[in-house]
């Protein structure tokens, strides 16, 4: 369910907890639906004209929904993205889910945008479809529950103090390199991990190696854990970029 509480008061909603969405487009009237149905559906949304990593560290919102519609009928769908493949680094490092707006002619090319990690919607369309996918993405976004030391993801339990590992109580054995990727996962509320991210944050930039070093440690990680790759329970991959933490 959408993480909230709704309480009926005179026929109205009373929203007493909400989630952050901050809406980016240059014109915002074409979105204006979607503001107000989000708002109405007990999200807290903000907006701006253009990116502004200060605003997206300050106020860390769940989501980011990126306006790449066309702002001239000649601009190409290179040039309207552009944007976008920044934007999506910098909400990956922020663990932010980035939903973006296209038109069909743009959505048709999509696979050549490289734009992995971000979930892709034309607009306009159906507002009730576009929540319903809203509430679907977040509803993945946070798998894993924090208490103090302890993090739990589905039937496994990671002790961040104790640095250990088990699955339906039972001790996973892990490598230090193993748990960091575990851990890192875990943090990343679904988003898109790179290789070449993978790399930095696990092994450090002064590691030179291939990627498939990334690999190979996730096919072990993935064995103790008794996880698929083809049926992923706790980590998924995705083709030709690198991998992400699994849906329910």
């Amino acid at each position: 369910m959408h993480d909230q509480i709704i309480e009926s008061t005179e026929d109205q909603l009373l929203c007493t907890l909400t989630k952050r969405v901050m809406i980016i487009s240059p014109l915002p009237e074409r979105v204006k639906q979607l503001f107000v149905s989000l708002s109405m559906a007990c999200f807290d949304v903000f907006s701006l004209h253009e990116f502004n990593e200060d605003v997206l560290s300050s106020l860390k919102p769940e989501l980011v929904i990126y306006d790449a519609l066309p702002t001239v009928a000649t601009a190409s769908y290179t040039d309207v993205l552009e944007k976008g493949h920044t934007l999506l680094g910098n909400v990956s490092s922020y663990h932010i889910s980035l939903v973006i707006l296209m038109d069909e002619q743009t959505y048709e090319r999509k696979e050549q945008l490289e734009l992995a990690g971000a979930e892709i919607m034309i607009w306009p369309s159906s507002v009730e479809q576009a929540l319903e996918r809203i509430q679907r993405l977040l509803e993945n976004q946070s798998q894993f529950v924090q208490f103090n030391d302890h993090l739990l993801f589905k039937n496994l339990k990671v002790n961040t103090r104790k640095m250990t590992v088990t699955k339906d109580n039972e001790r996973v054995e892990l490598t230090k390199t193993e748990y960091d990727l575990l851990l890192h996962f875990l943090a990343s509320d679904g988003a898109v991990q790179t290789r070449e991210l993978l790399l930095d944050v696990i092994w450090g930039l002064q590691f030179y190696a291939s990627s498939n070093v990334v690999d190979v440690h996730i096919k072990s990680l993935r064995k103790k854990l008794g996880d698929s790759a083809v049926d992923p329970k706790y980590i998924a991959t995705v083709r030709g970029v690198g991998y992400r933490l699994a849906d329910v």
